[in-house]
């Protein structure tokens, strides 16, 4: 049976609970995007910034902007999170007002992980977490994870958005659109998200607030590709974390 690794993690997870503890459940306050960030998944820029840990997602936010784009930064520090967000990706739904009903919401989702890349990249994560049986194991480096988290998460998804040639865009499109996510040294999965202000069509041009919903999605069980020659499969996930969770909040352009 696995077990969680070394006392190293513990005390990273019960440091990260304090500070989740002091954090509201969603962001209040709306901020301008730090200086020159680069949207690479390292999320260095962002320092202490994150807003929010919200409990019913299990994650740390935030979003912001500056008079070009909107930004979202989403933290995850659980293994059966990050999985989860490698089966079925972070969806960002923004509505036009607060109206939470928006008929055509525009919506990006990312990453886009199926079959053998999410295997072999679920098979590293688990690795980092867990102990193995075979004391001969070693954990995936991280930049190898990263690789596999890169060569696998190659498209966008977007919905609702006017004036684009596709709703699947490649991660290096020309439209602005941008996505990326990377593990740190902690083993914590940093996904950043950078979108046009234009795309948004807000009303008023953004002078008042307008509703955001954020979506971990879940997925129905489709089935893990075969893996590499040497690996394993990822451990089994339970079916509560197969479905999707998600949260409300609201956000104001700041000028």
């Amino acid at each position: 049976m696995k077990i969680f690794s070394a006392c190293t993690a513990v005390t990273l997870l019960l440091t990260s609970n304090v500070i989740a503890q002091k954090l509201p459940n969603k962001q209040e306050i709306s901020f301008r995007a730090p200086s020159k960030l680069k949207i690479d998944g390292i999320a260095r820029e962002w320092g202490d910034r994150l807003q929010a840990y919200n409990k019913s997602t299990q994650i740390f936010y935030a979003i912001s902007n500056d008079d070009n784009n909107l930004y979202l930064i989403v933290q995850a520090k659980y293994e059966e999170i990050i999985s989860k967000i490698m089966r079925g990706g972070i969806t960002l739904v923004i509505n036009h007002t607060i109206n939470k009903k928006d008929p055509q919401p525009v919506t990006i989702t990312y990453p886009n992980l199926r079959g053998s890349d999410f295997s072999r990249v679920a098979n590293g994560i688990a690795g980092r977490f867990y102990t193995q049986p075979d004391t001969s194991y070693k954990p995936m480096p991280i930049t190898e994870l990263n690789d596999r988290i890169n060569s696998g998460s190659k498209t966008i998804i977007t919905a609702g958005i006017k004036g684009l040639d596709s709703d699947t865009l490649s991660v290096y499109n020309t439209d602005g659109i941008k996505a990326a996510a990377q593990f740190d040294s902690k083993m914590l999965y940093n996904y950043e998200l950078a979108i046009p202000i234009k795309y948004l069509n807000l009303a008023d041009n953004g002078v008042n607030p307008f509703s955001y919903q954020i979506k971990i999605n879940g997925e129905s069980g489709e089935k893990n590709a075969p893996v590499a020659p040497g690996e394993s499969y990822p451990p089994p996930v339970a079916a509560n974390n197969l479905a999707t969770t998600d949260f409300w909040g609201q956000y104001k352009l700041t000028k």
